[in-house]
């Protein structure tokens, strides 16, 4: 997946979801301290070469909303956030890279917050799903249906998304494409499907609930992801096994190798 600079010209404005959609681009840093006509913009591209559009005014409420966040962890006196990095992600191995892996909650008010070390210009969209993260803890009914839940950690990592986006487009953060892909689930709105289906412990054993009661949302997203994210192909040659001779049959033949060595002296 990756992310292509291009021309585009000024965008209207829209409702903020309406204003995310395929085929457009995402603003650079330097056009939102202008305002008029953005000669420079980015998009974001699937490996199935379908595209992301975020407009500019999008991208200013993007990477205001984090600014917000950000201060919060820096001026909220009921919360402490232990903030750190941790150790390099592969995208084989994408488990420490999840939002809700990146976080250990010690209780409602302290919460450890690892950063990958190779996505330190993210470590913005790990804050942000930190904060709404630790005031669903805070402020939500922990009884609650699993439905409500499933949805208040889908709104946590949607903020993540903007945190992502924002790091990509504005920051120069490097591409990682599970991470990448949470912007086209958000997209087509596979979110609350995704972290059910991969397994967001910060819901528990509302996965398997929310799951058993949205087959199809589950199903979809499958599809889905099969058709955007397709495996890579595997390389199905079987190697040539040397083959044994059956009883009472003759071996292949060996062609001498030449020696350097001298024959040995007749008797």
């Amino acid at each position: 997946m990756r992310f292509d600079q291009h021309e585009s010209g000024k965008f209207g404005a829209r409702p903020f979801h309406g204003r995310v959609r395929r085929a457009a681009v995402l603003a650079g840093a330097a056009c939102l301290l202008v305002s008029g006509p953005l000669p420079a913009q980015y998009r974001v591209v699937s490996p199935a070469g379908d595209t992301i559009t975020v407009e500019t005014e999008a991208v200013r409420e993007m990477l205001d909303s984090t600014r917000a966040l950000r201060l919060d962890i820096e001026v909220d006196p009921r919360v402490l956030y232990a903030i750190g990095y941790g150790d390099p992600v592969t995208e084989e191995n994408p488990d420490p890279a999840w939002p809700w892996n990146a976080i250990e909650l010690r209780s409602d008010s302290v919460v450890e917050l690892t950063t990958p070390g190779n996505l330190r210009e993210a470590d913005r969209a790990y804050a942000n799903y930190a904060v709404i993260r630790m005031r669903n803890v805070r402020s939500r009914d922990p009884d609650a249906a699993c439905d409500s839940i499933v949805d208040w950690e889908a709104t946590a990592v949607s903020s993540f998304i903007d945190g992502w986006i924002v790091a990509r487009t504005l920051f120069g953060g490097p591409p990682f494409g599970p991470l990448d892909a949470l912007a086209f689930a958000r997209l087509d709105g596979h979110v609350p499907a995704l972290i059910v289906d991969i397994g967001d412990r910060q819901i528990g054993a509302c996965a398997e609930e929310w799951a058993d009661s949205h087959p199809a949302a589950v199903r979809a997203y499958r599809s889905w992801h099969d058709r955007q994210f397709p495996a890579p192909e595997l390389d199905e040659t079987i190697p040539s096994e040397q083959t044994v001779p059956p009883d009472g049959e003759a071996a292949p033949s060996v062609e001498p190798v030449a020696s350097d060595e001298p024959p040995p002296a007749e008797s």
